[in-house]
């Protein structure tokens, strides 16, 4: 069994190397060619690929960030909404255990909580149909 993992390993050692060495051959005959056909170097498939990677690597950081970011928005919002719950049953049990009425909320506080709740609305809505691992909900 050891001796099948072993020449498995070896296989795909052999074949990882095999990969690097063709990539490295196409990226010079992708030079060679460009430089005997005299394009310019932003032309070049080598240097295109390269930029390639070097997008790819960007939007998956930036993917990650907004992941991150996304998820502490809906913390701060669901923290933001516990909270106003917690004060809003405070006003409610010390308007049932005194005497004392506590006013309306105001015109600018409705509209608070309105937009607080539409805010987690659309958070909600975003974070569950917007992927963030670089496809695309577009289908041809």
């Amino acid at each position: 069994m050891e001796t099948t993992v072993e020449k498995l390993e070896a296989m795909f050692l052999k074949a990882e190397a095999d990969l690097d060495y063709i990539e490295k051959r196409l990226k010079l005959d992708f030079i060679n060619s460009s430089a005997e056909n005299g394009c310019p170097a932003e032309n070049n498939l080598a240097v295109v690929l390269e930029n390639l990677k070097s997008i790819k690597s960007k939007h998956s950081a930036l993917c990650s960030q907004v992941k991150e970011l996304t998820s502490a928005q809906k913390e701060s919002v669901d923290s933001i909404r516990n909270n106003l719950s917690g004060v809003m049953e405070l006003l409610q049990h010390f308007e049932q255990t005194t005497d004392m009425e506590v006013g309306t909320l105001t015109e600018s506080e409705r509209e608070s909580v309105a937009l607080l709740s539409a805010v987690s609305r659309t958070t909600a809505e975003v974070s569950s149909t917007t992927p963030l691992d670089g496809t695309s909900l577009i289908v041809d």
